[in-house]
């Protein structure tokens, strides 16, 4: 068993700052190979586009709102408080943040935690 306390989490986790958004990244594949956890807001008014190459994700949204945007589908998705969102390997979507838009992100298999997106919206 592993308990992490505040401390804990503080002095282990990376707190990964972006013009678009801030990541703690609290567990990591250092951690875990299974999965990661992040607690990230995206900051108001910003737009991401994502599409992740060799994670799956689901995130469980907590504070603020926004939309979800699935180009596979060509739908669009209202992102809001106790709102679970998946997306899988390779589906491109975009994230739309009408105010600061939290939400705790677990990523299947693990990231290691310290990279950011690179330019095709992937780790």
């Amino acid at each position: 068993m592993n308990v992490m306390r505040p401390l804990e989490i503080k002095n282990n986790c990376i707190n990964l700052k972006t013009a678009s958004f801030t990541s703690l990244r609290v567990v990591t594949k250092k951690y875990n190979s299974l999965f990661s956890i992040h607690d990230t807001t995206i900051y108001k008014d910003e737009i991401l586009e994502l599409c992740y190459r060799k994670n799956e994700e689901y995130v469980y949204i907590i504070e603020g709102e926004g939309e979800i945007y699935d180009y596979n589908t060509q739908k669009n998705y209202k992102l809001e408080p106790n709102t679970i969102y998946h997306v899988s390997k390779n589906d491109k979507h975009r994230l739309t943040a009408k105010t600061n838009l939290r939400g705790i992100c677990i990523f299947t298999p693990a990231c290691r935690g310290d990279i950011e997106h690179d330019e095709d919206g992937s780790y």
